[in-house]
C-alpha cells in the first residue's frame, strides 16, 4: 500500500457498539486513512448477559486486531482455579442417573494442548475495557437506524435515524446483532432468511458468588469448568470476574418447539424446577442459588444466507448480525472477533471508496464458509449436550467420541491464512476491475 497521502479518506459507518462493532472500530483505527463513526441505538455501549467463553481461535484473533484487544482482554479474564484443570475443557459428568450409572459419574474431561487453551470472561468487564481503546468523538449514542440508502451521486450510503438525523458513509458496517435493522436492508424486508429462528432450546442465566458456591458444591466444581449433562438439559459452571463470580448456564428444551413472549425474561422458579426435575443435587443446590435470573429463548440464523452484503448499498454485515449460533460451542462472541480481523485488514487495504466492494468480497469469500460451519455444528452440539442427537442419543461411548470433534476444528482454525486467502481474492477482484476498465476505454 502506497504512503497515507496516496490515499483517498474512506469513511466507514458502524452499526451497533457491541464487542464485534468495537472491536472492528479498534482494528481500523490502524489505518490512518480510514474515518470511522460508529452508531449505536443505546444511551451508551453496554452488553447484556454475563459469562462469555472465548476459545484458543477469538484469543488468538483480539491479538491479531489489535495487540490492546488481547491485553484488554487479558486483563478481565478467567481461567480456571485449579492449576492442574488449567487444560481440561471441562469436565462432563451425569447430572441424573442413566443406564444404572449414579447422578455425578464422571464421562469424560477432553484435554487442550498448548494452543487450544482458553478462558471466559464477564461481557460488560470486556466492552468496558474495549470502550477505553476508542475515542469519545468516534460514537454517537442514541442513534436506531431506522433506513439504509445510496447518493449514487455523491457515491455516499445514507443512515436514517429514529431521532430524524442523518449520516453518510462510503460503506456501512452492520454490527447490530441477531435483531439487526441493517440485515433486512441486504436479504430484504420480509424476507424468511433474515429472520431469527428459535432453535428449541432455552436457558437460565445467572451468578453466584464464588463463597456462596464452594459452600454448596465445593471447591472443585465451583472454581473449574464443569457440564452436567442430563435428558432434555445441561448445566453448565464456570468462574468469571477472576474467579469471585460462578457463572451458571442451565439449558433446557421446550417440548412445544414453540418461544412466547419476550427473548429474555425474569425466571420464574417453578420453571426451572419443572425443567430440571431429576436432575441431582449438586444441580439442584446451583439452582437454589439463582437469584435475580433471567430466562433466555435460544435464537440463532438460518446458515443459508446467500450473501452478507449489499453491494448496490455498500452494505456488509458482521457477527451476529450475519451468522448468530446457538452458544452451545462457546463460539459466537470469537466469531464476530474473527470478522473484525478479516474485515479490518482488507479494508485497510483499500485505497479509495472504489475498492470497497472488492473488499467485500474478500470478506465473505473466507467467513461465510467458516461461520456456517459454526452455525450448523452449534445446534448439534445442543442436541448432543441434551442427550438428544439422532446419532447418539444417550449413548456414553458415542457422545464420548465426538463430544469435542467440531470444537477443536474451530478452536484450531489458522486465522493468518485466512488472511491471506482473504487478500489474494482481494488482488484477484482488483486486477479483474482494472482489466475491465481498460477494455471499456
Amino acid at each position: 500500500m502506497g504512503s497515507v497521502q496516496d490515499l483517498e479518506p474512506i469513511e466507514i459507518a458502524i452499526v451497533g457498539g457491541g464487542i464485534g462493532g468495537l472491536a472492528l472500530a479498534i482494528g481500523l483505527q490502524q489505518h490512518d486513512h480510514i474515518r470511522i463513526k460508529i452508531y449505536e441505538a443505546a444511551s451508551k455501549f453496554s452488553e447484556i448477559g454475563a459469562g462469555v467463553f472465548f476459545g484458543a481461535n477469538s484469543i488468538r484473533a483480539m491479538s491479531l486486531i489489535h495487540p490492546s484487544v488481547g491485553e484488554a482482554y487479558a486483563r478481565i479474564s478467567t481461567s480456571v482455579g485449579w492449576e492442574s484443570k488449567k487444560d481440561t475443557y471441562f469436565d462432563f459428568i451425569l447430572a441424573h442417573e442413566l443406564h444404572g450409572l449414579p447422578t455425578g459419574t464422571h464421562i469424560i474431561s477432553p484435554k487442550l494442548s498448548a494452543t487450544e487453551r482458553h478462558s471466559t470472561a464477564h461481557r460488560a468487564h470486556f466492552v468496558d475495557e474495549l470502550i477505553k481503546l476508542v475515542p469519545n468523538s468516534m460514537a454517537e449514542f442514541g442513534k436506531r437506524l431506522t433506513d439504509v440508502s445510496r447518493d449514487e451521486n455523491r457515491g455516499k450510503t445514507i443512515l436514517k435515524f429514529a431521532d430524524g438525523s442523518t449520516a453518510e458513509a462510503d460503506a456501512v458496517i452492520g454490527c447490530d446483532g441477531i435483531r439487526s435493522v441493517c440485515r433486512e436492508f441486504v436479504l430484504g424486508k420480509g424476507n424468511p432468511l433474515s429472520q431469527p429462528m428459535f432453535t428449541g432450546k432455552h436457558a437460565y442465566r445467572g451468578l453466584i458468588p464464588m463463597d456462596k458456591a464452594i459452600a454448596a458444591i465445593g471447591e472443585e466444581k465451583a472454581q473449574n469448568r464443569f457440564m452436567f449433562l442430563g435428558k432434555g438439559g445441561h448445566v453448565l459452571t464456570f468462574p468469571v470476574a477472576n474467579g469471585d463470580v460462578m457463572n451458571v448456564v442451565a439449558f433446557s428444551t421446550t417440548k412445544s418447539g414453540v418461544w412466547e413472549g419476550e427473548w429474555v425474561k425474569r425466571m420464574e422458579r417453578e420453571d426451572l424446577a419443572a425443567d430440571f426435575q431429576g436432575f441431582g443435587e449438586e444441580c439442584q443446590k446451583i439452582f437454589s442459588l439463582m437469584e435475580n435470573t433471567d430466562h433466555w429463548g435460544i435464537f440463532d440464523l438460518s446458515p443459508e444466507l446467500p450473501t452478507y452484503s449489499s453491494r448496490s448499498l455498500r452494505l456488509l454485515l458482521l457477527g451476529d448480525s450475519a451468522h448468530a449460533c446457538a452458544p452451545h460451542q462457546g463460539a459466537g462472541a470469537g466469531q464476530a472477533l474473527e470478522d473484525a480481523y478479516i474485515l479490518s485488514h482488507v479494508l485497510g487495504e483499500c485505497h479509495s471508496s472504489s475498492d470497497l466492494l472488492a473488499a467485500f468480497k474478500a470478506y465473505e469469500s473466507v467467513r461465510m464458509p467458516r461461520a456456517k460451519f459454526v452455525q450448523i455444528h452449534g445446534r448439534r452440539q445442543g442436541e448432543l449436550l441434551d442427550l438428544q442427537r439422532p446419532d447418539v442419543g444417550d449413548n456414553l461411548e458415542k457422545l464420548k467420541a465426538v463430544i469435542d470433534v467440531p470444537i477443536r476444528e474451530i478452536w484450531n482454525c489458522d486465522l493468518g491464512a485466512e488472511l491471506e486467502k482473504a487478500l489474494a481474492v482481494m488482488k484477484a477482484e482488483l486486477e479483474k476491475g482494472r482489466a475491465q476498465s481498460s477494455v471499456s476505454e
